[in-house]
Formats: C-alpha cells, structure tokens, sequence
C-alpha cells in the first residue's frame, strides 16, 4: 500500500485524514511535529506525497517543504494552511487552503498515485 506523509499536530485533522486516505487505499505516517516529520522524510520511507500543514508547533511547515523538496525531489509536497496563498511557482508543490474537505485532499492524494 502506498505510504503519504502527514505533517499535522491536531489530532482530530490527522484523525480524519488518515480514515479518508485508507478509504481510497493509501496509508497515512503520521508527524505531529516538524522534527517527526524531517526524520520520516530522512528515513528513506517510499512516500508517494508529503502533506504538510503550515503551523506546526515546533517549527513553520514551510521548513519541512524546503527539506522535503531538498531531500525528495520526486515527491510532490501539499502545502496546507488556513492563511491565503498563492500557488506555488514550483511544479512540485500543491496549496490547499484551509478549511479542506478530507475527501477532496484523499482523492487528490489518490489522483498523484495514479490511484483515482
């Protein structure tokens, strides 16, 4: 099953995407913390996408895409924040703005693994 990156600290939003990731076939590490999700992202973990909110408690989300980006190139990062912004000029980053419905972020998800 393929494997997606997480990068939220509420528990009710990880809660409920990792229910909608699995419905459409796609497990979910979780990271609550910027630092959890540095050591998934060095791990070497097969990762079909790396979803990271913006606020994390430990350090900006914006730290974990520029290591994710870094260190996964081929890794399409979502970029996810409640604060507007405009898309990103590189192709490998994806912005859905918050509030989100989890089932539009799961099968967007499942669309970039060619799972939709």
């Amino acid at each position: 099953m393929p494997s997606v990156l997480l990068a939220e600290d509420e528990f009710l939003i990880r809660a409920v995407l990792v229910d909608a990731l699995d419905l459409v076939g796609i497990k979910c590490i979780e990271a609550p913390t910027g630092q959890a999700a540095l050591d998934v992202i060095g791990s070497g973990e097969a990762l079909i996408a790396i979803i990271v909110d913006i606020g994390l408690p430990d350090m900006s989300g914006e730290k974990v895409i520029e290591a994710a980006l870094e260190k996964r190139p081929e890794v399409p990062v979502i970029r996810c924040s409640g604060n507007a912004h405009a898309p990103s000029q590189d192709p490998r980053i994806h912005v859905f703005p918050k509030p989100y419905s989890a089932d539009d972020l799961s099968r967007f998800v499942a669309s970039l693994a060619g799972k939709a």
